[in-house]
C-alpha cells in the first residue's frame, strides 16, 4: 500500500513538472519605442525620432551640447583656482589658460560662459589629458583639463 501511494505521488509530481510553463523573455523597450526618441536623435535599434518633440537648431546641426549650460562647482568637489591669462573660443568649448597662484599654467576646457581675461576662476579639478587635439582650433594642447564646472570667483 505504501509503495503504491509513493509511486502515485511520484507520477503526479512528474506529470505536474512536465506541463508547459510560461516562457520568460527578455524585457523589451516597448515604452521607449512608443514614446520615440527626441527630435534630431539618431535612430537606436530601429526606433524613430519623436515627431512631437520640439526640434532645436543646435540638435539638428549635431551639437551634442545643445541645451547644456555652464554650472557652478558643486560643494565637496576638488577644485583648482587661478587667473585667466588667455581665452580661445572653440565654438562648443571655451579654452581657458589658467595661471595658478604657484605660477603653473594649465589649459581648461569648459562650456561657453561669460569670463574675461584677468578674471579669477575656480574649476572642478580633473586629470589633464595629454596631447589633446582640438579640431575647431586646429591645435593640439600639451595637456588639457576637461571640466564640467567652471565659475568666476570674486
Amino acid at each position: 500500500m505504501k509503495t503504491t501511494v509513493v509511486a502515485l505521488m511520484i507520477a503526479v509530481l512528474a506529470l505536474a513538472g512536465c506541463q508547459d510553463k510560461p516562457k520568460t523573455e527578455a524585457p523589451t523597450n516597448q515604452n521607449q519605442q512608443a514614446a520615440g526618441l527626441p527630435a534630431g536623435h539618431p535612430p537606436i535599434d530601429g526606433q524613430a525620432a519623436n515627431a512631437n518633440a520640439p526640434a532645436t537648431t543646435d540638435t539638428a546641426k549635431g551639437d551634442p551640447h545643445a541645451g547644456l549650460k555652464p554650472m557652478a562647482v558643486p560643494a565637496g568637489v576638488p577644485t583648482q583656482a587661478g587667473k585667466v591669462v588667455q581665452m580661445l573660443d572653440g565654438g562648443q568649448y571655451l579654452y581657458l589658460e589658467v595661471q595658478h597662484d604657484d605660477g603653473k599654467k594649465v589649459w581648461v576646457a569648459c562650456l561657453p560662459m561669460k569670463v574675461a581675461k584677468g578674471d579669477r576662476v575656480k574649476y572642478a579639478d580633473a586629470p589633464a589629458l595629454p596631447n589633446f587635439p582640438s579640431k575647431a582650433l586646429n591645435r593640439t594642447f600639451d595637456a588639457l583639463v576637461l571640466s564640467s564646472a567652471v565659475e568666476v570667483v570674486k
